[in-house]
């Protein structure tokens, strides 16, 4: 038999290389960041963390998440000690989500600690008060972290839990309607009088400069991969009133129905969309 020719034969595809570990990396090759997102590249740039190291091998978005759910596992791991020391306590003014921005007098809850944080816990699964405990609750810029089809409704039923009677929760998000008009709007000038920028449309809190305004909104509405949901009036009525809470109002920055509440931070004013809600009785 005639000996074929190579040339003669059909030319296939090369095989797949040879798979010799498990974990392959999963970004492509080193690439300039659009800094849009905060802290991102401070954090993929350390290289020797634990961020680092773990962007690597999976995306980013991922060891971001992950990263954060270990250190609230670490969070709820030591509740129970926790727990015991306020389940005690009556008449509690509470700040949820407090970050930076604690009170004196008040329990001021957050899943990271700081030195205005006296209460260290993980607000997506329990609250560490007696029923009706609580006589006024504070909570600014922590429900648009929350997942809205089950961490929403678990939360405010926890809040509804360990509020007295006749108690007032005043809840304050980013306003999304109002930044989708100030979009539709077109330019800069509407989105600036929400958002605080400085030169070259540079964020106030985050510091980096917005290219196009929509890069602004999806910073507003995802920061990164922290925010859940975006929230208008219409939405968070529904969820409080879903909840059990009664007499639902939106309020302006500065007005309460309840004075003691008034711990607004004022940079936030422009963007924020206030609403209060009382614990009904029985």
């Amino acid at each position: 038999m005639p000996k074929l020719l190579d040339s003669a034969l059909p030319r296939l595809p090369p095989p797949p290389p040879t798979v010799k570990c498990l974990f392959v990396s999963m970004n492509p090759p080193p690439a300039e960041p659009f800094e849009i997102f905060p802290f991102y590249r401070r954090r993929c740039s350390h290289r020797r963390s634990w961020f680092g190291r773990a962007s690597r091998w999976m995306p980013a978005q991922f060891a971001d998440e992950l990263r954060f759910e270990w250190r609230m596992f670490k969070v709820r791991f030591r509740s129970k000690r926790r727990r015991r020391r306020f389940e005690s306590m009556r008449d509690i003014l509470l700040n949820v989500g407090c970050g930076r921005a604690g009170r004196e007098g008040w329990v001021n809850l957050d899943g990271a600690g700081g030195e205005t944080v006296n209460c260290v816990w993980d607000a997506r699964r329990s609250l560490p008060f007696a029923d009706r405990s609580v006589r006024g609750l504070f909570c600014e810029h922590f429900l648009e972290h929350l997942e809205y089809t089950r961490e929403v409704p678990l939360f405010l039923n926890e809040c509804r839990r360990v509020m007295q009677a006749g108690a007032v929760a005043r809840f304050i998000v980013p306003d999304a309607g109002r930044y989708l008009r100030a979009y539709a709007a077109g330019g800069w000038d509407q989105l600036a009088a929400l958002r605080p920028l400085t030169g070259e449309h540079r964020d106030h809190w985050f510091g980096h400069a917005y290219h196009t305004p929509m890069e602004l909104v999806n910073v507003v509405f995802r920061q990164g991969v922290e925010h859940q949901f975006a929230w208008d009036e219409d939405t968070l009525r529904h969820a409080l009133s879903a909840c059990g809470f009664e007499s639902v109002k939106p309020r302006r920055f500065g007005e309460s129905a309840d004075p003691r509440l008034l711990i607004d931070t004022p940079e936030r004013a422009g963007e924020s969309l206030y609403v209060e809600a009382v614990r009904p009785g029985g």
